[in-house]
C-alpha cells in the first residue's frame, strides 16, 4: 500500500489526480457543474421530498488494513454509507469524496480504492460529485464520504414509545469473518419500513446490538429482549469453541452486521406485517427480539426478558 510501488502519488499533481479519478470513476462522476470540476455541484433537491445526508470515515490501520484489497475497501466506505441511508428509510443520490493521504501511497492501490467505489455507485446509482485530496506524512489513508439522499417519511432513532415491539433483519454477529466488507445495504427494506406508517424507530447495525438498542429507546423506557430468539449468524452457532453466552457476545458486541433494528408501534397487528415482509422480502429473515418497556427505574437499559435484570454483554464498538 506505502511504498509497495515504484509509481506512487509523488509522482502526480493535484491536476492530475483529480482527472484520473474522474477517469477511474467513469459514468458515477457526471461532467461539471454536476460532478467533479468547479468549487462546488449543482443539483437540485425535491421540493417536496426531505433530503437527508450523512457522513462516514475509513481510515487506514482502524478500518482496515494491509490484509484489505483497496478495491474492497472502497467498497466498504461506499457501502456503509449506504446503510446510513437505508436506516432512515431512504434513497440515495449524490456523494462526495475527501481523501487525506501520505504520497507514499501507490497510485494503482488508489485506482482499484476507486473502482470499488465506482461498483457500488453503478449498482445503487449514486453519482459522485466531488470532494478533496489532501498530503499528508507519514504511512496515512483516510477517506471521508459524504452521502446525500431522500427519504420522503424519514425514520428517526430515540423515538420507539412504550410497548413497541422490536425487530431486527438478518442475522448478527461473526462480521469479522468478511461481512464488512462485503455486505447488502438494506435499501429496500428500510424504503418499505418507511412507507408502512407503523414503524416507530430505525437504526442500522454498526456498532453491535447493545449499543444500537440504546438509540432506539426514548426516555424513561427499556428493552425487553427475548435471548432466545436472537437471529445469530450460523457460523457463530456452529462453532464448537462457543456456548450459547459467547455466542450472544457476538451477536451483540461485533458490530458492522450492517442490518436494520426498528420498533413497530404496539398497536400493529404483527401476524399481519410479519406476512407481509415475508411476501415482500422472502429472502432475508426478520425476527421480532423483544419490545419497549415503560421504566424510570431501567431507563436506557437491555434487559433479559425471562428476568427483567440488566443484560451485560459490553458496549459494543467504541468510534472515540
Amino acid at each position: 500500500m506505502f511504498n509497495n510501488e515504484t509509481d506512487t502519488l509523488k509522482n502526480y499533481s493535484e491536476e492530475t489526480l483529480i482527472q484520473r479519478i474522474k477517469e477511474w470513476l467513469g459514468t458515477s462522476s457526471p461532467p461539471s457543474p454536476f460532478g467533479i470540476g468547479d468549487d462546488c455541484a449543482v443539483f437540485s433537491p425535491s421540493e417536496t421530498i426531505p433530503s437527508i445526508v450523512s457522513t462516514d470515515a475509513l481510515i487506514y490501520g482502524r478500518h482496515f488494513d494491509d490484509s484489505i484489497k483497496a478495491y474492497d475497501a472502497g467498497r466498504k466506505l461506499t457501502l456503509r454509507n449506504l446503510s446510513d441511508i437505508a436506516a432512515m428509510g431512504g434513497s440515495p443520490t449524490i456523494a462526495t469524496l475527501s481523501i487525506i493521504t501520505s504520497k507514499t501511497l501507490g497510485h494503482s492501490w488508489l485506482a482499484e480504492f476507486y473502482r470499488g467505489i465506482k461498483s457500488v455507485a453503478d449498482h445503487y446509482a449514486l453519482k459522485i460529485v466531488g470532494g478533496d485530496l489532501s498530503a499528508l506524512e507519514g504511512d496515512h489513508f483516510q477517506a471521508v464520504m459524504t452521502i446525500i439522499g431522500s427519504a420522503k417519511n424519514p425514520i428517526l432513532r430515540h423515538s420507539a414509545k412504550p410497548n413497541d415491539y422490536l425487530y431486527v433483519t438478518g442475522h448478527l454477529g461473526g462480521s469479522i469473518t468478511g461481512k464488512h466488507f462485503d455486505f447488502t445495504p438494506r435499501l429496500k427494506e428500510g424504503a418499505w419500513l418507511s412507507q408502512q406508517g407503523c414503524t416507530t424507530s430505525m437504526v442500522d447495525i454498526t456498532d453491535g446490538l447493545s449499543k444500537e438498542l440504546k438509540y432506539l429507546l426514548s426516555k424513561n423506557t427499556a428493552a425487553s429482549i427475548d435471548l432466545n430468539r436472537i437471529p445469530i449468524a450460523e457460523h457463530i452457532q456452529n462453532d464448537p469453541s462457543k456456548n450459547r453466552e459467547k455466542a450472544l457476545q457476538h451477536a451483540f458486541c461485533d458490530g458492522e452486521d450492517y442490518e436494520l433494528l426498528f420498533s413497530i408501534d404496539a398497536k400493529t397487528d404483527i401476524a399481519a406485517f410479519e406476512a407481509k415482509w415475508q411476501s415482500t422480502f422472502p429472502k432475508l429473515a426478520l425476527t421480532l427480539i423483544g419490545t419497549v418497556n415503560p421504566s424510570k427505574e431501567y431507563d436506557g437499559h437491555i434487559l433479559d426478558q425471562s428476568t427483567q435484570k440488566t443484560i451485560e454483554f459490553g458496549s459494543g464498538f467504541e468510534h472515540f
